[in-house]
C-alpha cells in the first residue's frame, strides 16, 4: 500500500516539474491566462470522509480546458486507498469561475459539477465481512479557491460533496454490517499549473 501511495506522488511530481519535456511551449504559459483554448491541469491531497471505512487520506487530479475565461470543462480523478479499502472515482467536471476583485485578478473563486462513475474495493477488517468490490454513479459538486502565487503555479483548496450509491449492507456472523454511503465529502489542498 505504501508503495502504491510513494509512486502515485512519484507520478505527479514527475508530470510538475517536467512541463517542458512533456508538452513544450507550456513553460510559457501563464497560469492565470483562462482565454479559449488554453488548458491547465493541477493536484490535491487532502482526505474523503464517509467512506465505507469512514475517513480516508485521498489524491486528486483534474484536467481543465477553457471555452471562456469563466467556463472550464475537464476530467476529475480521485483515489483514496491507505486503509482497509481502495475507491477511485472518474468524471467529467464543469467548472465556472469567477474572479475575485483583488486588483490583479489573483484569486478566483470555482464551482463545479459533474458525472462519472466510483469503483471501491472495499475490506472491512473490524467486522469481518468479506472483501468485495462495488461500482455506483458518481456525482461531484463543489466550490473551491484558486490563488496565483507565481506565473506557473496556482494554489487552491477545493471542497467536494460526491453523491453516489456505493456499497451495501452484508450479513456477517448473525449481524448486519452497513459497508453502504451515499454521500463522501472531500476536502482537498493542492496545485495547479
Amino acid at each position: 500500500m505504501q508503495r502504491r501511495f510513494v509512486l502515485v506522488l512519484a507520478l505527479l511530481a514527475v508530470v510538475a516539474f517536467s512541463r517542458d519535456l512533456v508538452v513544450p511551449g507550456l513553460a510559457d504559459a501563464d497560469v492565470n491566462d483562462l482565454r479559449h483554448g488554453r488548458w491547465s491541469g493541477g493536484t490535491g491531497v487532502g482526505f474523503l470522509g464517509n467512506t465505507p471505512d469512514g475517513v480516508e487520506f485521498a489524491l486528486n487530479g483534474h484536467v481543465d480546458y477553457f471555452f471562456t475565461p469563466n467556463v472550464s470543462v475537464g476530467p476529475l480523478a480521485q483515489y483514496a486507498g491507505t486503509g482497509n479499502d481502495i475507491i477511485f472515482g472518474l468524471s467529467a467536471q464543469a467548472k465556472y469561475w469567477w474572479g475575485i476583485p483583488s486588483g490583479r485578478n489573483l484569486a478566483k473563486l470555482v464551482v463545479q459539477g459533474g458525472i462519472g462513475f466510483v469503483r471501491a474495493g472495499i475490506k472491512d477488517n473490524d467486522s469481518g465481512a468479506p472483501a468485495d468490490t462495488y461500482t455506483s454513479f458518481l456525482i461531484p459538486v463543489g466550490i473551491g479557491l484558486d490563488y496565483t502565487v507565481t506565473k506557473h503555479v496556482a494554489v487552491t483548496a477545493d471542497f467536494l460533496v460526491n453523491f453516489t450509491s456505493l456499497g451495501e449492507t452484508v450479513h456477517v456472523g448473525g449481524r448486519d454490517v452497513n459497508l453502504h454511503t451515499n454521500v463522501m465529502p472531500g476536502l482537498y489542498l493542492g496545485m495547479r499549473f
